[in-house]
């Protein structure tokens, strides 16, 4: 027996402890043992032992009490563990499985099941407000603003509304009673309290936020990882994905909350303008305030019109008010008849039928015949009601009298076809039953259908039987063919229905006196109905969700569109611009392209349409370019400023542009960046007759420039150069060799000297330019005018960066070494040849390329203390004929020039191309290489290494003989004069340079001379 202390109890193990001594609660000890005292003096009587769960309880109120909620330690640590479970994936999945449950699981419950099965709905509600509950405490302990904050109450709300689903609840709430005159009034209560507990559920759609932020969050995952897949199947050998730490998470155009704007400047006047003129409201604000309108609007509208079409009672295609309205009629007439047959007018005065159970001698006929309408009534009631296509049927008939008689006598009164109420001439028999009833009330003669429905038989023999079943104060039958019906005890309605699928219908006519006196009471089974209406707000439900996604979807589509989506790409045209700000040229050919696109779309989308609607969609399309939104201004507006910051800095500038373009929390602009040094191939040309041109030109000399600088700068870019300067009648080009591997660096010096060829080819047979040799002004300064350049190459350092102050700033290279190549270029005009080339810029190019440059001179040039082998490469300039016409087509489209041009730098990056094959197979070079024979090239050579030796008398005899092409009388001949030399520039340069000494080389002959300015 629990609880009983033994007779004979065993001696306790341990004595009990002393006053000093506390429990090691914070140790754990949970055997039931005491500790023992170390200097108890002596020893204590022995005491029973105390039950062990005395002691755990006893144990978890003192580690309660120990637990300090101030404690920051416990606190993070509650605070850590509410993160965690918030954020895991299964309690994801739990709380969204029992959000779809809380949104569908009441009305399925109706809709599908028994009401066996309603306990089992019970506990998953329980559940799920548990489960809730816990999540809307482990987020208030777990993220920052949650507590009482929009969600919070949000939940607390949906949470709440889940109470009205228990069974137990909504039955102290909605149900109805069937006593008396209350029934009608206790059953519209329930109903409206159903439809007022399913309105409120829709509160809890509102837990679909977080599953489309779970979602949203899932996506974003997901597509970072296809990302990262991507990015992986497109990697070179060699290449790696940085990390994701390595990643910046935030923009740099977050403006920093540090520092202060220097440049800020407070202008009073311009603020009283600003307040005293209202800024007039953007087309973007404009147009995003209508869309917005317009949808909610529209919004509100569907919402009116199409959710009273869930409701039975409110849809155009589903009316059960004229069935209600029926049977409320029906059963007042039945009333009617039995106050014809036993009732008064005095209520307080017990009718006759109430006294005995036999029909009174007086009038007896009349009242067998008033029983008779009044079974009539009754049967045609049930005909009527008892089945058929309604959404209410007929499920228990019954009669009720609180004042006058009990259940056991109206048992017995209420039956039909007693003798004893009609007598022998209107009772029928009981063997023609079945076939008297359906040919009196089922008739085929209402709406060309039958009128009523053929009752079971077993309906028909409970009718006639003496009523048994008692409901709260009612005697009666089940009139439907039950199984349930047949048992004896209990209560039909209350054990197959729930109360929100019964309706009780008892007369209106009767008055609050007559209430208790007589009255029948009628159950209607409305399964159908609260199925339907349970289906309807399933659909609902669904068509709710469809409506607020649509709606979100859109009002985020108009953002999106007129906001976010231009500020995205503005900030990543941004980001582009400050990683690498040469790339802002292609941000417009790229913009281009995207409104080439939608142009083509547009008239593909044109002529697809009827003619109405295409002047419909060409008003549209127009009206939209006419007044274009301010975001759009504005990315074309960063399109074109980068495209001039390039145009203007150039690759020199492309790190002052990313220093300013960082993120900052000032407006102001820092031009003064530390300059980089730089391993470069230099370029330096010049326009030859300048000055000439300038006098004869005017005004119109800067188209002439111009004319000629998008040869030269067409070609550079062509070879991969970056036009960096232009003085006047000089232009300054780089090819950048830092960072690239040696062989990118060979290709690089090839085709920086191919590109000189080009631009040589193309002066030459360019229409536009060639019509400059016959102006008058021209030939009257210049004989034979042709437009010619100077061209220099040398290989070297510079330093890289902005030059000037803060009024103004040019981006471009400093270093001895752009000297040297500008000293270079100035000497084309003393050796007659239209480059030369350092040694350095030589053992950069390819063994091939570099034998196609001849050696000419030794020299040291000013700024340079180390002496240079100067080459140039032979070009006749005189056999390439102008071009009579151009292209066979003009591309107009900027787009299109530049990607072929891109196409066309790609092809000269590719390995399989080399510099030295396209220079063979050139037709120009072919052409301007062909006058220079290999003897000349043999002999020139030979003549220079005894003019570097110092022999300089048999130079001069070599030098006497270098003809372009190979002549009979060579050595034969007897040289006497200048005229008799040689025309190579070179070679006339070199013969006048060792003239001055009389053809004798210095006794401290170094092998090399001072370059003349």
């Amino acid at each position: 027996m629990r609880g009983a202390v033994p007779v004979h109890p065993e001696p306790a193990k341990s004595s009990s402890p002393s006053p000093g001594v506390k429990f090691l609660g914070s140790q754990g000890l949970g055997d039931g043992t005491h500790s023992r005292s170390a200097t108890s003096p002596r020893k204590k009587p022995k005491e029973p032992e105390r039950k062990p769960q005395q002691i755990q309880w006893k144990q978890i109120v003192q580690r309660i009490k120990k637990f300090k909620l101030r404690d920051p330690e416990r606190m993070a640590w509650i605070r850590m563990k509410s993160r965690r479970l918030a954020s895991s994936w299964r309690f994801t999945v739990l709380t969204t499985a029992l959000t779809i449950y809380a949104l569908f699981g009441d009305d399925f419950r109706l809709c599908v099941t028994h009401k066996q099965t309603d306990e089992l709905f019970n506990a998953l509600t329980l559940f799920s407000c548990l489960v809730f509950g816990a999540e809307i405490v482990a987020n208030s302990l777990g993220q920052e603003e949650y507590f009482l904050g929009f969600f919070f109450w949000l939940d607390v709300g949906a949470t709440v509304t889940l109470v009205f689903d228990l069974t137990w609840v909504s039955k102290e709430l909605f149900c109805a009673s069937s006593e008396g005159e209350e029934a009608l009034k206790t059953s519209r209560a329930g109903r409206a309290g159903a439809r007022a507990s399913r309105t409120v559920r829709i509160i809890r759609l509102m837990r679909l936020v977080k599953l489309y932020k779970a979602y949203w969050v899932a996506m974003e995952k997901r597509k970072e990882e296809e990302a990262r897949k991507q990015r992986l199947l497109e990697l070179k050998p060699g290449e790696t994905i940085p990390e994701a730490s390595d990643s910046k998470t935030i923009s740099e155009f977050n403006v920093r909350q540090e520092g202060e704007d220097e440049d800020d400047l407070d202008d009073e006047n311009t603020k009283q303008e600003d307040q005293e003129e209202p800024k007039q409201e953007t087309r973007v604000g404009k147009k995003l305030s209508d869309m917005t309108t317009r949808r909610v609007i529209v919004l509100v509208l569907v919402m009116l019109l199409v959710l009273p079409q869930f409701d039975p009672s409110g849809n155009v295609g589903i009316s059960s008010s004229d069935f209600q309205d029926s049977a409320k009629f029906a059963s007042s007439m039945i009333f009617e008849r039995w106050r014809d047959w036993c009732g008064n007018s005095n209520v307080s005065v017990k009718p006759w039928c109430m006294e005995s159970l036999a029909t009174p001698t007086e009038n007896q006929e009349l009242h067998y015949r008033n029983r008779y309408e009044l079974e009539v009534a009754l049967l045609q009631f049930l005909h009527i009601h008892i089945s058929g296509g309604f959404l209410f049927r007929l499920y228990w008939i019954g009669a009720m009298s609180t004042l006058w008689a009990d259940s056991a006598y109206l048992g017995q009164l209420a039956p039909l076809n007693q003798e004893r109420w009609l007598g022998t001439d209107l009772r029928v028999n009981s063997a023609n039953l079945d076939t008297t009833w359906d040919t009196t009330y089922v008739r085929n003669d209402f709406y060309q259908g039958p009128v009523g429905s053929t009752i079971p038989s077993a309906t028909k023999q409970r009718l006639i039987n003496v009523w048994t079943e008692e409901c709260q104060t009612a005697v009666g039958i089940v009139v439907q063919p039950e199984v349930r019906a047949m048992v004896s005890t209990g209560c039909s309605i209350t054990e197959e229905l729930r109360c929100s699928e019964v309706e009780y219908v008892t007369p209106l006519t009767f008055s609050s006196e007559e209430s208790g006196t007589f009255s029948f009471v009628f159950a209607f089974d409305q399964r159908g109905f609260t199925q339907l209406e349970a289906g309807l707000s399933i659909v609902q439900t669904l068509f709710i969700c469809f409506a607020v996604g649509v709606g979100a979807m859109t009002f985020s589509k108009d953002a999106n569109e007129l906001l976010l989506n231009p500020i995205e790409r503005m900030i990543e045209k941004m980001e582009t611009i400050k990683d690498n700000p040469l790339e802002a040229m292609r941000l417009g050919d790229l913009e281009f392209r995207r409104e080439e696109v939608e142009e083509a779309r547009f008239r593909d989308k044109l002529s697809q349409m009827s003619r109405p609607w295409q002047i419909l969609y060409k008003y549209r399309h127009a009206k939209k370019y006419k007044e274009p939104m301010e975001t759009v201004m504005l990315e074309k507006t960063i399109i074109k400023l980068g495209g001039l910051l390039a145009l203007g800095f150039g690759e020199a500038g492309a790190e002052v542009i990313g220093q300013n373009m960082k993120v900052s929390a000032t407006a102001g602009v820092n031009a003064m960046v530390p300059g980089s040094k730089v391993d470069a191939i230099i370029g330096f040309c010049n326009i030859r007759h300048f000055m000439e041109a300038t006098e004869v030109l005017k005004e119109k000399v800067m188209l002439f420039v111009n004319q000629v600088g998008e040869i030269v700068h067409g070609c550079v870019d062509d070879f991969h150069g970056a036009p960096n300067r232009n003085i006047g009648d000089a232009f300054l080009v780089i090819w950048r060799l830092s960072g690239s591997s040696e062989e990118k660096q060979t290709k690089l010096a090839d085709m920086a000297l191919m590109s000189y060829v080009k631009i040589i080819a193309e002066i030459n047979k360019s229409r536009i330019l060639a019509g400059y040799r016959w102006h008058p002004g021209f030939q009257y300064r210049i004989q034979d005018f042709r437009v010619s350049m100077g061209f220099g190459l040398h290989h070297g350092w510079a330093i890289e960066g902005a030059i000037g102050s803060e009024y103004k700033i040019d981006a471009s290279y400093l270093s001895p070494n752009v000297s040297v190549t500008a000293k270079l270029e100035a000497a084309t005009s003393q050796f007659k040849v239209w480059m030369l080339l350092s040694h350095s810029m030589v053992h950069k190019c390819s063994h091939e390329v570099a034998l196609s440059c001849r050696l000419i001179d030794h020299v040291t040039v000013s700024g340079s203390r180390i002496p240079m082998r100067v080459y140039t490469m032979d070009l006749d300039t005189r056999r390439i004929a102008v071009e009579e016409k151009g292209p066979d087509r003009i591309i107009r489209n900027r787009f299109k020039i530049r990607q072929l041009r891109e196409v066309r730098k790609g092809e000269k990056m590719a390995e399989d191309y080399r510099v030295w094959d396209g220079m063979t197979n050139n037709p120009d070079v072919m052409k301007m290489r062909a006058l220079f024979s290999e003897e000349f090239f043999q002999r020139f050579h030979m003549a220079y290494r005894n003019y570097e030796a110092g022999e300089w008398l048999a130079a001069r005899d070599m030098l006497f003989t270098c003809h372009y092409q190979p002549r009979a009388d060579i050595g034969r001949r007897l040289v006497q004069s200048e005229a008799d030399w040689p025309e190579d520039g070179p070679t006339v340069t070199l013969l006048k340079f060792m003239q001055q000494r009389n053809f004798q080389a210095p006794s401290d002959w170094p092998g090399y001379r001072e370059l003349p300015e």
